[in-house]
């Protein structure tokens, strides 16, 4: 594992310039930090493969810098080691618990830190290489103003692909707060990822996840985020990042839903994606809010030619296509015409393209299922 980069934390200057000609003999690039603060700020300037953090330190603890590292989509999965002279069973418990993967008790004796850091990167390396294996593409449908009918758009996608018996389709239901994608799919689970949270990563195995997994009848098997709105904290960044990976092991399109926000949650769902269906209605408000998604799409670097602008006209009213073309300056991918049956089929729980499959708008949606495998291609 030599080469890679460790970035070590410890406020007293001995330990550092020990551990750290240590770990640079061993071939390791290593930056130092004396606290949280000055850790955080160090990762924005070079992403390390490795933290390494004392516990007790002024001004950021490593408690606090573990907790803020988990919480951050693009710093969630960097493995972190704790170094404390607390030996404690509750200390060291509570290192865990705030996200830590390995805990070493001061003073350190080294063979025992150089097996633990090299177990921690051959993980990263491993989790890599898998994740680059996995056949399943995720595809993100978003939205910037409630009421667009994406969640709408997410379940007929996945029943449409799911229909034509060439793709195993999973759901993933993002909306924490809010999410109704089981009544779309007349489901009722009875666990949620929320339910899961307090479990270590290590306890969450297929028996667990089996009992998240609902399946329609169109064979769409669907994970639910939260059912309760005050549930939803407890979905972390890392349950998130867990659960897509899980869901793209064995399916072949991993469709997730999402609400308005930009969480940090929602951002590691963009991360993962390797399409995005943004849903705008015709009234300038959604069309403003759907700039400003696309806008920090653009902020993100997300490649534009993976991006699909749907418009879904949910009432008879509403502006011209022509005019929803000039106000972002480039054609909708997909229009979805008005049809007062997406009401019945809701209240049904049953998609349009299963419920009425000749309907107009019904068509639509299988053509914007077609169009999202095109920008992500199974198997590739």
């Amino acid at each position: 594992m030599a080469g890679q980069h460790i970035l070590f934390v410890d406020d007293e200057e001995q330990i550092r310039k020990l551990l750290s000609t240590y770990l640079g003999r061993q071939g390791y690039e290593v930056t130092v930090a004396t606290d949280g603060y000055e850790a955080l700020k160090a990762v924005r300037v070079r992403m390390p493969q490795l933290v390494i953090t004392d516990v007790g330190m002024p001004n950021m603890n490593g408690f606090e810098l573990t907790r803020r590292l988990r919480a951050d989509h693009r710093t969630a999965r960097i493995p972190v080691l704790m170094l404390s002279a607390r030996k404690e069973a509750d200390d060291v418990l509570t290192g865990y618990s705030e996200g830590a993967d390995e805990y070493v008790s001061k003073p350190i004796e080294m063979s025992v830190l150089a097996a633990k850091i090299d177990v921690l990167l051959k993980r990263v390396t491993t989790t890599a290489g898998e994740m680059v294996k996995r056949r399943g593409r995720v595809i993100l449908f978003v939205h910037g103003k409630g009421g667009s009918g994406a969640t709408t758009l997410a379940a007929n996608s996945a029943v449409a692909l799911s229909e034509t018996k060439l793709y195993r389709v999973s759901v993933l239901d993002l909306n924490l707060e809010f999410g109704n994608m089981h009544m779309q799919l007349d489901l009722k689970p009875t666990q949620t990822l929320a339910h899961i949270a307090q479990l270590e990563t290590s306890q969450i195995d297929e028996v667990v996840w089996a009992k998240l997994r609902e399946q329609d009848r169109s064979g769409v098997q669907l994970i639910l985020g939260s059912d309760l709105p005050e549930n939803a904290e407890l979905v972390t960044v890392p349950l998130v990042q867990q659960s897509i990976d899980h869901l793209r092991q064995a399916a072949d399109y991993v469709i997730v839903d999402t609400p308005t926000t930009f969480t940090q949650q929602v951002l590691a769902a963009v991360d993962a994606s390797d399409a995005i269906a943004v849903v705008a209605e015709p009234h300038l408000a959604s069309l403003k809010a759907t700039k400003d998604w696309l806008d920090v799409l653009d902020k993100l670097s997300y490649p534009r030619e993976r991006v699909l602008l749907v418009l879904n006209r949910t009432t008879q009213s509403g502006l011209e296509t022509d005019q929803v073309a000039k106000f972002f300056n480039r054609r909708p991918d997909v229009v979805v015409p008005f049809t007062p049956v997406f009401d019945e089929a809701f209240d049904r729980g049953r998609p349009l393209v299963v419920l009425r499959p000749d309907n107009s708008a019904a068509k639509v949606m299988r053509d914007l299922a077609a169009q999202l495998t095109v920008l992500a291609p199974a198997g590739r």
